[in-house]
């Protein structure tokens, strides 16, 4: 593996990779605060029916509103006319009792939990209802539209510049969809924002693993992990301290403002400089970490005549002009990619695409409770343990070096790796001076 050699005589893990991989968690630590956030935004707290405006609401409201089975006021339904006397005699239920409606002059919320959600404010209950759901399901298709578009400007543009883009993005329609004046304009900023989301997971998890040598990109991805699960944690003590719906919105995205500013001092990828054949930029890119990483005289060796000879794979891959196509070209790709998609339609670019199909139906598929209230659990508990059956046909990587490249992929299945990798060690040219050249004849 060239690249990585040449990162490991750069310093490996340094200062500039400890740096980066700090920097691009912390806005990983509100991904999940956008994509739950709508469990507290879109909160339904206890509702029923509002009374006439010309009803008494301690006692002429009250015969207004039949009662359920536990003697609480129907959440959907009111009578046509007010009832005199107790809402239904000896505790028996409302039928026979008047005849009902649904609620024609809006509804009355209990706020002691919740002050104020999108829910109370546009009313999504009853035979609006679904609209909460379509909220979710709109940001999901954003993540979805996201993971396909700026997945796709990543490998034409750099992630760097993606990047930037998704964390303005982010920032812009956040605040955006905290003062929207409508249900459908709020929609349309959420899924603004879930196109963006997408974008900054796909290249914090790429510009991360780019920079990082073979031997430690598990354990980046691994922290990664830890920082969308502690944002999880982090939403919702934040939920409790701000429970009003726009303030808890304006909370979780002003910060990106902040994510926009740093980026700015990012390095773009040096392996994607080199696999679009910009050898120049990838020479100043690695000097650059080799400076920060207090590797001057390494930093120093390097030239283009080094770099030709080190990173002969990427400039030969940079020449082919790769597609989503090679998926499905690939055998062996293919296999992997159909695997992970089904067991990620359950939970970077095209798995992650999947992953949000799957996301999107999920809010859907809660809507099945109104039919029967079990059916979200059996569909939530089937589908995981029959996707799961997919692992045993994916390959073992316990031991073995991350493949780079397409043709890794086909070489490892074909028994090539160890040999062809022995054969690129013999062609890499060590930066390091020899002991002879630092002491001098």
């Amino acid at each position: 593996m060239a690249f990585n050699d040449l990162l490991q005589q750069l310093g490996g893990i340094s200062r500039f990779q400890q740096i980066q991989v700090t920097l691009l968690l912390l806005p990983m630590l509100l991904m999940a605060s956008h994509n739950t956030l709508q469990n507290f935004t879109a909160a339904i707290p206890i509702h029923h029916c509002r009374p006439p405006a010309d009803a008494n609401l301690s006692k002429e409201g009250e015969a207004w509103l039949p009662r359920d089975r536990q003697g609480q006021p129907e959440s959907c339904l009111q009578f046509t006319s007010p009832q005199q006397g107790p809402p239904f005699p000896n505790g028996t239920e409302m039928d026979g009792v008047g005849a009902t409606e649904p609620c024609t002059n809006g509804w009355i919320y209990d706020n002691s939990t919740f002050p104020s959600t999108i829910v109370t404010e546009w009313d999504l209950v009853c035979s609006r209802r679904v609209l909460r759901q379509l909220a979710q399901s709109l940001y999901m298709v954003g993540v979805l539209l996201g993971a396909i578009m700026f997945g796709y400007l990543a490998d034409r543009l750099g992630r760097r510049k993606v990047l930037i883009l998704n964390y303005l993005q982010i920032a812009v329609t956040g605040v955006c969809a905290a003062f929207a004046p409508s249900f459908p304009i709020y929609c349309a900023f959420r899924l603004l924002s879930g196109m963006a989301i997408a974008g900054v997971i796909l290249n914090c998890m790429t510009l991360n693993v780019e920079w990082m040598p073979i031997h430690t990109r598990a354990h980046v991805g691994t922290l990664i992990g830890y920082a969308y699960s502690l944002g999880q944690f982090l939403l919702a003590g934040v939920a409790y301290a701000v429970p009003h719906w726009r303030q808890l919105q304006l909370l979780v995205s002003v910060p990106f403002f902040a994510f926009f500013i740093y980026s700015w001092f990012f390095i773009e990828s040096a392996r994607w400089y080199a696999s679009s054949g910009r050898l120049d930029l990838t020479l100043r890119a690695l000097q650059k970490v080799a400076r920060i990483n207090g590797k001057q005289e390494e930093g120093a060796k390097l030239n283009m005549e080094v770099l030709r000879a080190s990173l002969q794979k990427e400039l030969t891959m940079g020449k082919v002009q790769a597609s989503a196509m090679e998926l499905l070209r690939c055998p062996t790709l293919r296999r992997l990619f159909l695997c992970l998609s089904m067991l990620w339609q359950t939970g970077l670019g095209t798995g992650s695409t999947m992953a949000r199909v799957g996301s999107i139906v999920s809010p859907l598929v809660s809507m099945t409770s109104e039919l029967y209230p079990t059916m979200p659990l059996f569909i939530y508990g089937t589908v995981p343990v029959a996707a799961s059956a997919v692992v045993f046909l994916l390959p073992e990587t316990m031991g073995q070096p991350l493949p780079d490249t397409v043709q890794d992929i086909e070489n490892r299945r074909r028994g090539k790796p160890k040999r062809q990798q022995q054969e690129q060690q013999k062609q890499m040219v060590p930066l390091q001076a020899s002991a002879q050249e630092k002491n001098g004849p």
